[in-house]
């Protein structure tokens, strides 16, 4: 299974203070289709001083009505996201930050039951222009738990895993044009496991690891209309043998402003 790209949930106001977002939908189908599908988010930061602390939650339930009067759930997926900055120089817009974070997801569409995770480290702005560009580098040292549901198509891969985790990613963003309000960014993470807990045995660093990539991009065409695509790639060397261990997704939209 490939980590979420959590860095994209970083706010970019680094004002003092609170922001949260909430959104939740709900979607019935009677007729041919007999579904409920129901969705929320939860987005907030905190900035205060030296500290920024900032997280997200959704979840996605979708479920058919049968005939009988009993349900098939067909969708599950749940994300509970929190990381903590601490600024070591003066301000919460210092170069330098420890962070800690921790993480739970399930997924049935990837077969995951279960996974928990938490870690600390380090990050450093390498470069921070407002409006303009901006470099961050972060590593960390990371626990990770998954249980995965059980097939028959694999019988070796474990159920359940234990591993540490060598936790490394970067973060871009570039303004292209302001005028045109067109933006560019870049979020990637390498995450090489060294420890596996359940097995007490080491890793070589190209044994098992995850690589995860994010590209957005979104420019104005004229005042009224705009495009964005987006890009995900993810990479797990270690995963069910049935499973592809490369997954690429691309998304593109126009959007009309009246």
């Amino acid at each position: 299974m490939a980590q979420v790209n959590t860095e994209i949930y970083r706010p970019s106001n680094r004002n003092q203070g609170y922001i949260g977002q909430i959104r939740a939908s709900l979607s019935l189908n009677r007729g041919n289709r007999q579904n409920d599908i129901f969705s929320g988010s939860f987005r907030n930061s905190f900035v205060y001083k030296r500290h920024l602390l900032f997280g997200t939650a959704s979840y996605v339930f979708g479920q058919t009505r049968l005939s009988d009067g009993t349900t098939d759930v067909f969708r599950r997926i749940g994300f509970l996201y929190g990381k903590y900055n601490y600024a070591i120089d003066n301000d919460s817009v210092s170069r330098w930050n420890l962070e800690a974070f921790g993480q739970n997801e399930v997924n049935e569409f990837i077969r995951l039951q279960n996974r928990n995770l938490g870690g600390v480290g380090l990050r450093f702005d390498v470069v921070e222009v407002p409006q303009k560009i901006s470099l961050s580098i972060g590593s960390s040292i990371m626990y990770e738990f998954e249980q995965v549901k059980e097939d028959d198509r694999d019988l070796i891969y474990p159920s359940q895993t234990n591993f540490w985790r060598w936790n490394n990613y970067m973060s871009f963003t570039y303004t292209v044009n302001q005028k045109s309000r067109t933006f560019l960014s870049l979020v990637a993470y390498l995450q090489p496991a060294f420890y596996d807990i359940n097995n007490e045995t080491s890793f070589n660093l190209t044994e098992n690891y995850r690589f995860l990539m994010n590209v957005n991009l979104r420019t104005a065409i004229t005042k009224l209309l705009s495009f964005g695509m987006s890009l995900n790639y993810r990479h797990a060397s270690f995963i069910q043998n049935f499973l592809v261990k490369d997954d690429l997704f691309l998304r593109s939209n126009l959007t009309i402003n009246f």
